[in-house]
């Protein structure tokens, strides 16, 4: 061997020994990584590699069902449907590229499936399913499984859905579901799936907390690219607790069926009647045995899929609870309050002590009619009866602080430091009857509260004594007619009268008393007196029922609106039997004719009301009652 052949070999070998010197290193570093990954790291390694393994997802709990007070079912669940969609990996397939069948089939433009599958938005995240299409119909679900190969991501679950029973009855009063705000979402994140829906109105979102049960999880097993291969274990779902509402089926029924009717038959011939509200309590408990609002509204068209279409036609002028969130002036119902507003102060001080109602009255240049030319002379009973403003505006003038002939320092000073004070004293009068500047507390959510007119004025005294500078809800105006009937001792409105329980243990809901007014019973006795004159005597105002069995009690009113088309809403506050009152009943009919008379609008509400609740409860066969 040369020495050129011994040098290569040389330099040759030290490249050897030195290449596996590098191999031996890599490998010894290797096993000491490997070994101090799987001696110290090993249980965390361990469950990223499990956590990878498999994903959570949520079993669905049922909502509580939801009951009339009868146990008949108003709310229950249903299985049914529905279409997901489940990113399986960073690239998702936009719809675009899809099957055009796919969009007929759903029945939804590219864009809108598109924003559906939302694969990348913020609530989602890998592995986790999207809703697509709820309630899905049987072609959608055929079309889904067969083509399951090419729609990668999409699937097929059973879920329970909402099933309301009788469509639009009592829609206002339960509410509907819809999709999970983000905002509630990110605080609820242990209570709640991205996917769920929640109550949006009505009991479904003032008792979501009950009604909304706890979901159960399915741990599944998934390849690498997150496709399902089996189950692991479950955690069964607890349904959540079921309501039994106060409302009376039967009744709300009636009183949905009428208040539509009379509101359709009254547009047809004056275009502005378009809405109403009818409520109906049991004055001694505060049951609410029924609430209607008109135009009403399915909860199911939430469920199926709520278009904009759908939305701006049908669901947007229907959505608002009128019962408690619009306020209205009450026009002459409140003259109950000022008749014993007036008594109580002494403003009043004989009820039979008669004034001449010549049709009108003047305060400084002002002239305030009544709706009559002519009353002649009333007392505080007969002017309930005839609905005198001229009475009431005296009333109030001997506690006003007001008289004729004051100069211009005089009023000026009565405007800015007695007018306040009075009318103070007036709405705590009216906040003791449950009217006032403060919500009834009824357990629904969106409730209004009362406000005074917004356009000051030296009478605003006057306006108020006949109901034309206050706006309160039909809530608060059932309450105060309750109030009345209940002799002074108002109770709490509400809607739900039973819980129940998961394990079927039942807690009812006990009436409570909020309050009592100041006002003595022989008071009281003058303006339920009062009452009765209106519906029974020749010359009250709402004699309808003067035949009617059992005995009614009721006041009537016309409210101006103030709008340029100077319309009026029309409105009835009753109860009955009159000597021992079961239900109290406040309708409204905003925007009518003027000059019309309510016992032709807000009447044939208040009697199938009264109608469905005697025939239903007392069977009564025209029993006669004593006449006060």
């Amino acid at each position: 061997m040369t020495n050129l052949e011994r040098d290569k070999h040389s330099v040759t070998g030290k490249r050897m020994n030195l290449m596996f010197l590098v191999i031996f290193i890599s490998l010894a570093v290797l096993i000491f990584r490997l070994s101090f990954l799987q001696l110290s790291q090993g249980q965390e390694l361990l469950k990223s590699a499990e956590s990878n393994r498999y994903i959570t997802q949520s079993i669905p709990a049922p909502r509580g069902l939801i009951f009339d007070r009868n146990k008949s079912e108003l709310v229950r669940n249903k299985p049914a449907f529905t279409i997901t969609f489940q990113r399986l990996s960073n690239d998702v397939q936009n719809p675009l590229m899809l099957d055009a069948t796919l969009y007929e089939v759903f029945a939804m433009q590219p864009d809108e499936l598109w924003n559906a599958m939302d694969p990348y938005g913020e609530m989602y995240s890998l592995g986790m399913a999207r809703k697509v299409v709820k309630n899905a119909t049987d072609k959608q679900v055929a079309y889904v499984r067969e083509h399951a190969d090419e729609l990668p991501g999409f699937n097929v679950v059973v879920e329970p859905i909402r099933d309301y029973v009788d469509g639009t009855t009592a829609s206002h009063v339960i509410g509907y579901l819809n999709n999970i705000p983000m905002d509630f979402w990110k605080e609820h994140k242990d209570e709640y799936q991205q996917t769920d829906m929640i109550g949006t109105a009505g009991v479904e979102k003032q008792y979501e907390n009950l009604l909304h049960g706890k979901d159960g999880t399915l741990k599944v097993e998934v390849n690498i690219n997150y496709q399902p291969l089996k189950d692991k274990r479950t955690e069964d779902p607890v349904k959540g607790h079921d309501l039994v509402l106060t409302i009376d089926k039967h009744i709300q029924e009636a009183a949905d069926k009428a208040l539509a009717k009379t509101v359709q038959d009254l547009h047809r011939q004056i275009p502005t009647v378009k809405e109403g509200a009818a409520i109906a309590m049991n004055p001694k408990t505060g049951e609410i045995l029924s609430m209607s609002s008109y135009p009403s509204f399915d909860p199911t068209w939430w469920i199926d899929g709520m278009t904009n279409k759908k939305y701006a036609e049908n669901f947007a002028p229907a959505e608002k609870n009128r019962a408690i969130t619009e306020l209205y002036f009450p026009g002459s119902t409140v003259k109950m309050a000022t008749v014993l507003i007036g008594m109580k102060e002494g403003a009043i001080r004989d009820p039979f002590a008669s004034i001449l109602d010549p049709g009108s009255i003047y305060l400084g240049d002002k002239e305030i009619r009544s709706w009559a030319s002519n009353l002649g002379y009333v007392n505080a009973y007969s002017a309930l009866a005839k609905s005198s403003n001229v009475y009431m505006i005296k009333t109030f003038q001997n506690l006003s602080g007001w008289r004729p002939g004051m100069n211009f320092t005089q009023l000026e000073s009565y405007y800015a430091n007695v007018m306040p004070g009075v009318l103070d004293k007036i709405m705590d009068y009216h906040k003791s009857l449950g009217l006032g500047l403060q919500t009834t507390g009824v357990d629904l959510p969106f409730e209004n509260e009362g406000q005074l007119g917004t356009e000051r004025n030296i009478f605003d005294w006057a306006l108020a004594s006949f109901g034309q500078n206050e706006k309160y809800t039909l809530m608060q105006l059932a309450s105060y007619v309750s109030t009345i009937a209940n002799d002074g001792k108002r109770m709490q409105p509400h809607v739900v009268k039973t819980v129940i329980a998961p394990d079927g243990s039942e807690q009812e809901v006990q009436p409570k008393v909020a309050g009592e007014t100041p006002f003595t019973s022989d008071q009281l006795k003058v303006v339920q007196k009062g009452m009765y004159d209106v519906t029974h005597a020749s010359y009250g105002t709402f004699n309808m029922f003067a035949n009617y069995s059992p005995v009614i009690a009721g006041k009537s009113g016309t409210a101006e609106t103030g709008g340029a088309l100077k319309t009026e809403n029309s409105l009835f506050v009753g109860y009955a039997p009159y000597d021992n009152p079961e239900i109290a009943v406040a309708i409204i009919i905003p925007d009518n004719e003027a000059n019309g008379h309510s016992s032709t609008t807000v009447g044939p509400v208040a009697k199938a009301i009264f109608d469905a609740y005697f025939k239903k409860d007392l069977n009564t066969d025209d029993k006669k009652q004593e006449k006060p």
